[in-house]
């Protein structure tokens, strides 16, 4: 099972990146929980003869970690009196291969049947794709910072690379609440997708598009900064 697991989800991101539709049964969505409280939102493969395969909505939106670091800076700077800040991150989404097969064995215990989850869902990135919001202050300063940023990554592991540039008295603001360990912010950075789901309408079946939308809170974010 783990090597038919392996060898689907290889063709799945395969067809994925060469732009192959995906019709995915409307009806079938269903969700379970990991052990770790992450929920993977899933549906079922739509053909005529009901499908045992699975494929999960993007998820686990985190920080992209490399050599077993956090892809994560932020570099004050004062160059000829003029001063500031850069924050850079990158952020990535998808399920490891141990919570992939965490969620296989879950799909298979509610449906007491043999499923196989083979990957993500195809999905689209929005037309505006990546976006941060929230009340806190530290919001609007970020968003008047912020600078080119790559458009949501439609394949798991794939990275969205963000910076802001931000002024003497913006940098201030933001170092402060860097250094604040007891600073809460009341906001979060969202990918935005879009995908699409075959409905079953008697003996005709038509399209229906959906929106899908991953959040990362600011509070974790800085908490990386701060360790």
């Amino acid at each position: 099972m783990k090597e038919l697991r392996f060898y689907i989800s290889i063709v799945v991101l395969t067809l994925a990146s060469s732009g192959f539709a995906q019709n995915l049964d409307d009806g079938s969505r269903t969700e379970v929980t990991l052990s770790d409280g992450t929920k993977v939102v899933l549906y079922r493969q739509y053909q005529k003869e009901e499908s045992n395969v699975y494929y999960y909505l993007p998820v686990n939106m985190h920080l992209s970690v490399r050599d077993g670091k956090p892809e994560i800076s932020f570099l004050e700077f004062n160059e000829d009196g003029n001063r500031g800040a850069i924050l850079h991150l990158l952020l990535t989404w998808g399920l490891s291969e141990p919570e992939e097969r965490e969620a296989n064995d879950l799909i298979n215990l509610r449906l007491k049947d043999t499923a196989v989850v083979a990957g993500p869902v195809f999905v689209d990135a929005a037309p505006v794709s990546f976006i941060i919001t929230g009340k806190d202050s530290a919001i609007s300063i970020m968003n008047r910072a912020s600078g080119q940023h790559s458009p949501a990554p439609v394949i798991p592991g794939s990275k969205l690379a963000a910076s802001f540039r931000f002024n003497a008295e913006d940098s201030d603001y933001m170092s402060g609440v860097i250094m604040d360990h007891e600073k809460t912010i009341d906001g979060e950075m969202q990918m935005i997708y879009t995908y699409r789901t075959m409905v079953r309408q008697g003996y005709l079946t038509r399209s229906e598009d959906h929106e899908w939308k991953l959040a990362l809170s600011l509070d974790t974010i800085f908490n990386t900064l701060r360790e």
